[in-house]
């Protein structure tokens, strides 16, 4: 198979990665749904942070799904290093948000 069909697979695979982190982070930040990141959560979070503590980590995994999908959409077309970039740095960037929020909101 060619470079670039094998660039269009991974593409298609990254897209549809963001769109799983991006639904899973909406269902933690809309539907408050701590159990969907680990069930140590739902004992150490207080009633009262729930809803920071689910918004903070749903726009984390949110910007994960992000990276992902723009980083798919760049790796066809772009076909080199600097296309994994987004995905790096939404990565990083959710990473981030989610270690605040469990270190600010878990006691």
């Amino acid at each position: 198979m060619s470079d670039i069909v094998w660039f269009i697979v991974i593409g298609i695979l990254f897209v549809l990665l963001g769109l799983v982190f991006i639904w899973l982070g909406l269902a933690i930040w809309k539907k408050e749904r701590i159990d969907l990141i680990i069930r140590h959560h739902m004992e150490k979070v207080s009633p009262g942070d729930k809803p920071a503590f689910c918004k903070l980590c749903g726009m984390g995994m949110c910007v994960i799904g992000t990276g992902f999908i723009v980083s798919g959409i760049l790796i066809p077309f772009a076909g080199s290093l600097l296309s994994w970039a987004p995905m790096a740095i939404g990565l990083a960037a959710g990473i981030m948000l989610l270690f605040i929020a469990v270190k600010r909101y878990n006691r």
